[in-house]
């Protein structure tokens, strides 16, 4: 009599862990990124959160780099460009912030990333000292020479993102990042002047 009330007392106990394990497994099926910050992420998904932190922190130097050439460029497309370029951004910006705490439940932590080791930090020594870029006497060209190099820096994380990430929203994200900064290239090599 106590064996049987033992066995069933312990079926029960399993039906429920069973019951408990299979919510969970539905519940992480439904929203497998609801937990990103409470488990182990592997190394891809740390991939994609670093990408996506990379990209805040270089859009928010390309404004700031925008709006020095908004101060200080000569060249008035240079300064419509800017206007553009500064518009862009601060869209990519928020779309990214909102994407990041929809997939991992948690704020792009800000000016957490250092620019260096965004593409190997090449051409990073110059340009992107804002206070350098100020005293260029042609600030014109050194502001589109460094830009062609910060974009294309851009470019560079973006199609690796584009064919390493694991999220297809950020995949999706990584390409369109292509196209908008290959405009944005195009159009500051055509003010660039040409070399001879």
């Amino acid at each position: 009599m106590l064996n049987k009330s033992v066995n069933s007392g312990l079926l029960g106990l399993l039906a429920a862990l069973s019951l408990n394990h299979s919510v969970q497994a539905q519940q992480n099926q439904k929203s497998p990124f609801t937990r990103a910050s409470e488990t182990n992420t592997s190394p891809q998904q740390q991939g994609d959160q670093h990408f996506v932190k990379m990209m805040v922190h270089h859009d928010q130097k390309t404004i700031k780099i925008a709006d020095l050439a908004l101060q200080k460029a000569k060249n008035p497309q240079i300064k419509v460009l800017a206007t553009q370029i500064k518009t862009d951004q601060t869209k990519e910006i928020e779309q990214l912030q909102a994407l990041y705490k929809q997939l991992y439940r948690t704020e792009v932590t800000a000016n957490a990333m250092n620019c260096m080791g965004m593409g190997q930090g090449q051409g990073m020594g110059k340009m992107m000292s804002l206070e350098s870029l100020q005293n260029f006497p042609n600030f014109d060209q050194e502001f589109l020479q460094g830009m062609i190099q910060h974009q294309q820096m851009c470019m560079n994380m973006a199609k690796k993102a584009s064919e390493t990430a694991t999220v297809p929203q950020i995949r999706d994200f990584a390409q369109a990042i292509i196209k908008t900064q290959t405009a944005q290239i195009q159009k500051l090599e055509q003010l660039s002047p040409s070399e001879s």
